[in-house]
């Protein structure tokens, strides 16, 4: 999110240090994996919609996430395989957590 000019925006929603942002973001992925429930433990169940409405989150602000997301992938994952799978289930969350008019996922709940 420091690094790329397309997710300025995305970084804006967060405070200048990342330290905690980092540390719930990993833990949250290490359970979401089969991990730990260390996210579960330290913030009880994610209802990571909830946690985002405070911030307008369209599919400008996905696919900035997505972005960050995938540069990550590319760093840590070598199989390519698995960082495909990752992707499309981090996609399928980014899309999920969506809080703008055009979401999807809220068609069913008008």
């Amino acid at each position: 999110m420091d690094t790329l000019p397309e997710a300025r925006a995305i970084r804006a929603m967060h405070a200048d240090d990342l330290s905690s942002v980092k540390k719930v973001l990993k833990n949250y992925l290490g359970e979401w994996m089969g991990g730990p429930a260390l996210y579960s433990q330290e913030r009880g169940h994610p209802r990571l919609r909830m946690r985002h409405m405070p911030f307008r989150i369209g599919e400008a602000e996905r696919d900035a996430w997505m972005l960050c997301m995938s540069g990550a992938l590319e760093e840590v994952v070598e199989d390519a395989s698995l960082r495909a799978q990752l992707h499309q289930s981090f996609f399928k969350l980014a899309d999920w957590v969506r809080n703008d008019d055009g979401n999807p996922h809220d068609a069913n709940h008008r």
